[in-house]
């Protein structure tokens, strides 16, 4: 199954940073269909929104490069995700 990375805002409140300022969030998600136009596009961000309260111009869908500079994982490795879910 294909990952969408997207981005929460600061403005949504949901991060903070090492001074207390608000920051973004970052994340992903598996999905069973890819996300490949503008109208899926549209319709994640719906969903999530209605998913985590916020409002859906808090949240952008982003490529997996922005995702991987912006998080401090250093076990992000998708195929490594079913093998631990399966332990």
């Amino acid at each position: 199954m294909p990952y969408v990375y997207f981005r929460v805002s600061e403005q949504a409140k949901w991060g903070v940073d090492e001074n207390g300022n608000y920051a973004p969030v970052y994340s992903k998600i598996k999905i069973n269909q890819p996300v490949d136009t503008a109208e899926k596009v549209e319709a994640l961000r719906e969903l999530l929104a209605n998913v985590m309260h916020t409002k859906k111009e808090y949240i952008t869908v982003i490529s997996k490069e922005e995702y991987m500079q912006n998080v401090d994982d250093d076990a992000e490795d998708e195929e490594g995700d079913e093998e631990c879910r399966n332990r």
